[in-house]
């Protein structure tokens, strides 16, 4: 039997993450949810790229993320977003762009190695380990 979702704390770890209020977090999912698909450039509704800022954001997740999806996925992705931020009148300098294809490929790292980029992350939530 699947567990239930319990949607107050799905929201507020939106609040807690994204610095939303759980009202704001709350209209941003329905917003999200309202998008039609071809608002978004990567799979299962990720990517949204409905205007500049999300372009943006969508470009700067890739080059943070993007190793851990496979090649083809990222490259389907990072064209999209290309061009999207073209019709925003956003700049993707081509340094930008390889480092983007460049990414490791994560979704093959051992054990070991996923273990040891968890250890290098430099940041508070992970500070309690």
């Amino acid at each position: 039997m699947a567990e239930a979702i319990n949607y107050y704390l799905v929201v507020s770890e939106l609040q807690r993450i994204e610095g939303y209020t759980v009202e704001e977090a709350q209209l941003t999912y329905q917003k999200r949810k309202d998008l039609p698909a071809s608002a978004f450039c990567g799979p299962g509704r990720s990517y949204p790229a409905h205007d500049a800022a999300h372009v943006r954001s969508g470009l700067q997740r890739l080059s943070q993320f993007g190793g851990r999806l496979p090649p083809k996925t990222r490259a389907r992705i990072l064209s999209c977003l290309k061009s999207r931020a073209k019709k925003y009148g956003i700049e993707v300098g081509e340094a930008e762009e390889l480092s983007i294809m460049a990414l490791k490929d994560e979704t093959q790292l051992s054990d070991t190695e996923w273990l040891e980029w968890y250890n290098s992350l430099d940041c508070k939530e992970c500070s309690n380990r």
